[in-house]
């Protein structure tokens, strides 16, 4: 543990202010591009560099945060310690240290643990709360941005989960043949350098841009897997990524792990602004027409009537303007449908009332978000069987069906984060939810934060499901792990609950949480089906204005945002011709 803490703080004090991870200076002179892009996370760097991969096409790209992809603390997969676990805990946390079930010295190291990823998680997001969440103990729940270059690629865990065929096909029945599911998994493996086990060779990359790799499976994911097999009556499964084999439990995630720096993380800065393409100053090197802006906060669009000819935005306090010959291409994530309205495209009704000008009412623009709402429990384990070998924190992963349901649909997650030596946490989420929020703007000031409401457990459904894998799943699961090992038991919440369904309602209303898995608010669909963009990303009602990130996703995703992320973006530049 002592040594853990040497290496966050080392982190905090010299990875974030090294000299390396100064603001970017532009190395292309003038505001002018073919395409401008905002946000530079996984959809807008893949974007940065396919479209001028040509060396004759331009980008200026607009970044909030910085560049912090040499620091320490991005560097190394292992951060995740601190960069997703804090986050899945959220601010306050859901339980009490002091008073779980476990060894004095265990919980003195995860009482220590759980300050450090809070102090260490703030540098890498914009945070804020939610809207009162009526169907959650009336809680305001946490949201989060990450803010570094690539955006979640650079905190996230890394986690390689593709949709499934059944989704892709909804994808397809509502967006059309350029979204069909052959064409996506053609995008996929266009995509991968697979490192791992299959039996489907022809459903795998191994000659694209991100390495995705399979972590050695530890003693402790092992055991985790033959519990949750036993458990749930579903199969083990070697690649969950292989189409034909979408359900069932892993004992080894699939990780975007050891690209061209060796061990370190692959974000969409290493696969795809890497040195080879642009200077950590932002610059395009090698003829590359590339100009990355860093703490340059979009603003809003800047019209000729109702085409979009740039982007204003924030700069060092000052405003300023950046011209697009081609269009301007919106990759902000959850900051998506707020760019659009204060650019004036959503509610006439809301736009007005703020004082800003309609270029084109469109009451969809920031509904229907999408979320895999989550909760955390915590398991007792073997300190001997912990993770030593991989380079990352996620220990394996079970994708199941619904308790009683369809076989063949992925609908409930649970995996495993091995935590401490001793202690493994468990994500319970939802992979389809059918709840939906919004996202929305109550100020004409585009640096105002954005109101989130995450309309948590807002369908009933969801619920229901919520607890029927708690008191089938996760009540065998800990059975069987003390079957197992007597060391393996369920301490946070408590295992009595489990044969109370009105215990398991009030503990999963007061400890739901937000996954950060937002989609589908700008939603790529029929203008009268409650569609943003249409089958291209191009925003409706505009000309040259374009959204490419998982704020578009038809129908939300049962994978995982990182690899849904770059389809997107990778389908979006396919069809703007690169």
């Amino acid at each position: 543990m002592n040594f853990l803490k040497s290496i966050i703080t080392y982190a905090l004090i010299v990875g974030i202010l090294s000299p390396n991870c100064v603001q970017a200076r532009s190395g292309v002179d003038g505001n002018k591009a073919d395409y401008v892009i905002v946000g530079v996370g996984s959809a807008g760097g893949l974007l940065a560099k396919k479209l001028t991969d040509d060396k004759k096409t331009s980008v200026i790209a607009l970044h909030s945060g910085q560049n912090f992809t040499n620091a320490f603390i991005i560097k190394y997969a292992k951060n995740t310690i601190f960069s997703v676990l804090a986050a899945l805990l959220g601010i306050p946390l859901p339980f009490d240290p002091s008073t779980l079930n476990l060894p004095p010295d265990v919980k003195a190291q995860l009482a220590e643990l759980i300050q450090l990823t809070n102090d260490a998680a703030k540098p890498l997001y914009e945070t804020g709360v939610s809207t009162p969440q009526p169907n959650a103990d009336d809680r305001q729940i946490l949201w989060a941005l990450p803010l570094p270059l690539a955006g979640g690629t650079s905190v996230n865990a890394g986690a390689w989960c593709r949709g499934t065929d059944q989704l892709f096909s909804q994808w397809e029945a509502i967006a059309g043949p350029e979204w069909s599911v052959n064409r996506i998994l053609a995008i996929y493996k266009g995509l991968e350098d697979y490192h791992g086990k299959t039996t489907n060779h022809k459903a795998r990359g191994y000659d694209g841009p991100l390495s995705v790799r399979q972590d050695p499976a530890s003693k402790l994911a092992k055991v985790f897997t033959q519990a949750e097999i036993n458990a749930t009556g579903m199969p083990f499964v070697l690649d969950y990524n292989d189409p034909k084999t979408p359900i069932g439990v892993s004992a080894q995630f699939q990780l975007t792990r050891k690209g061209d720096d060796s061990f370190y993380r692959v974000s969409s800065a290493t696969a795809f602004l890497n040195h080879h393409v642009m200077k950590s100053d932002g610059t395009g090197v090698n003829g590359r027409k590339l100009k990355v802006l860093f703490e340059s906060s979009a603003m809003k669009t800047i019209w000729d009537g109702n085409t979009a000819i740039g982007v204003e935005y924030m700069q060092n306090g000052a405003v300023k303007q950046v011209y697009a010959k081609k269009g301007v291409i919106v990759c902000a994530g959850l900051g998506s449908s707020p760019f659009l309205l204060h650019s004036g495209i959503g509610p006439s009704g809301l736009l007005t009332s703020l004082g800003i000008p309609v270029v084109y009412d469109n009451p969809s623009v920031g509904q229907n978000l999408a979320d895999q709402q989550n909760t955390v429990i915590l398991f007792s384990s073997n300190p001997n069987d912990s993770n030593t070998t991989g380079n990352g924190v996620f220990s394996q992963i079970a994708w199941l069906p619904a308790p009683g349901g369809d076989p063949s649909s992925r609908q409930i997650r649970i995996s495993t984060v091995d935590v401490i030596p001793g202690v493994t946490a468990g994500i319970v989420d939802l992979c389809q939810p059918k709840s939906r929020g919004s996202v929305s703007i109550n100020s004409a000031d585009p640096l105002a934060p954005p109101v989130i409401d995450l309309g948590v457990l807002s369908d009933p459904s969801d619920l229901a499901l919520f607890v029927s894998a708690y008191a089938t799943y996760v009540k065998n699961i800990n059975i069987q792990l003390q079957l197992i090992d007597p060391l393996y038991q369920l301490i946070y919440p408590d295992p009595a609950i489990l044969d109370d369904p009105a215990q398991i309602t009030a503990f999963i209303q007061g400890a739901v949480a937000s996954n950060f898995h937002y989609q589908s608010h700008c939603r790529m669909a029929p203008l009268a089906q409650g569609g943003v963009v249409n089958s291209t990303g191009r925003v409706y009602g505009v000309q040259n204005l374009i959204v490419a990130d998982n704020s578009i996703n038809p129908q939300d995703m049962d994978g995982s945002p990182m690899a849904t992320g770059y389809l997107v973006a990778a389908n979006i530049a396919r069809l703007l011709g690169y």
